[in-house]
């Protein structure tokens, strides 16, 4: 039985969906000014697995505040920089060796300006690259103190898969990155050397990034912030986005705050002037890479009158397939969602180690769209156990925790 459960897993491979991987590049991707983005706030769900292939169902979240917007513009007729201003607060950025750095922000009470730069992306990224790079800045709070920030940011691009949108647009093509941020910012009695003095006595980066190193690992006030971002092929700017933030050493203690964005598509009100991404929209709607939608009317991830939903004849074998299990460790109900992109016959099965049977749902045609199940696994015992699904014949799989 165990050689039995071996093949299953070494052989049958994990959730696959065959279509190219994307990328993130300067002329696609990079911020620009005058371009306007319109964010809503919405409900918070797990973000999901990493890994290629994944599939990510945000098409039941709700609204929480239904429009935000940024806003992107030139500094000055004399820098490169280019701010976006959001919540009040603007952002001041530039591209530096093919590296997108954030140089400080500003807000009605508070100014920092960093010395050190913190990196946000590098182009190109694809799945599987990651930057990470230590800030450090100084800054004024109400005119009347100074800021002392410093911290650590990690990216790593770590997923890529289907996305279906809260408006139920199905989005193929589509990458995610993760960004990591250690952050921690003092309030210091005023001197008269603010924003002219640096953070760290450096004398060259190799010993400031061990200087803020190990000013992290002393500091108990440090604040984590955990970023997933969805990039579809196509668009400049991120589609959705994920936030989870607390104190770093708090071990969970405290819950954290958690937040989620949607950038509808269609509201990006920089696509009629950048003929980058519109040429892309133009050669994957002609693929049926960059949006099926073709679920029937009980599926959450379908829309007959989505703008950019394609609908295109396919054989049986060739059936896109895409899934995600969470919360993966488990301890009582695991989630399983799946996308099909055509019609299929659909089964599946969860087993222990051992190979022994413990819950299935028998073979069942379904339509092209999205679906969800939920497996109860309260009662099992911690341990490894193996979820293995079938589409149309062909076998796939997925490895569960149980804590």
């Amino acid at each position: 039985m165990k050689t039995f459960l071996f093949l299953l897993i070494y052989l049958s491979g994990s959730c696959y969906l065959m279509y190219a991987q994307g990328k993130l590049d300067t002329e696609a991707n990079m911020f620009r000014a005058n371009d306007t983005i319109v964010k809503q706030q919405v409900e918070y769900k797990n973000p999901g697995k990493m890994g290629e292939n994944v599939f990510w169902n945000f098409g039941k979240l709700k609204p929480v505040d239904e429009k935000y917007t940024i806003v992107y513009a030139e500094v000055s007729d004399t820098t490169t920089e280019i701010s976006g201003t959001e919540h009040r607060t603007r952002y001041f950025y530039e591209l530096q060796n093919d590296s997108l750095l954030l140089l400080g922000y500003e807000n009605p009470t508070t100014r920092v300006r960093y010395d050190i730069p913190e990196i946000i992306l590098h182009f190109p990224m694809k799945f599987g690259d990651k930057i990470e790079g230590y800030f450090s800045g100084k800054g004024i709070y109400c005119d009347k103190l100074d800021v002392d920030a410093y911290g650590l940011s990690r990216s790593l691009v770590d997923a890529s898969g289907v996305l279906i949108l809260p408006n139920r647009d199905t989005l193929k093509h589509v990458i995610r990155i993760r960004t990591i941020q250690l952050v921690s910012e003092k309030i210091l009695p005023l001197t008269a050397d603010s924003l002219a003095k640096s953070t760290i006595d450096k004398p060259n980066p190799g010993t400031a990034a061990e200087v803020i190193r190990k000013q992290l690992e002393s500091d108990s006030a440090v604040l984590m912030v955990d970023t997933h971002r969805w990039y579809a092929a196509g668009y400049r700017y991120p589609v959705f986005e994920t936030v989870r933030t607390g104190k770093y050493r708090d071990q969970n203690k405290t819950s954290y705050f958690t937040t989620a964005f949607f950038y509808p598509p269609v509201k990006h009100l920089y696509v009629t002037s950048d003929s980058t991404n519109k040429k892309v929209q133009d050669e994957l709607r002609k693929s049926d890479l960059i949006a099926t939608g073709n679920g029937n009317n009980n599926d959450p991830g379908y829309d007959n009158n989505s703008e950019i939903n394609q609908k295109k004849d396919q054989l049986p074998d060739e059936i896109e397939f895409a899934c995600n299990v969470y919360p993966n460790p488990v301890e009582s109900q695991l989630t399983f969602e799946f996308y099909i992109s055509g019609d299929a016959t659909v089964s599946y099965a969860l087993y222990n180690i051992a190979g022994s049977l413990l819950y299935m749902k028998r073979p069942h045609q379904l339509r092209s769209g999205a679906y969800g199940d939920l497996i109860d696994m309260g009662r099992l015992l911690r341990g490894q156990y193996i979820l293995s699904i079938q589409v149309n014949g062909k076998r796939y799989s997925e490895k569960i925790i149980k804590r």
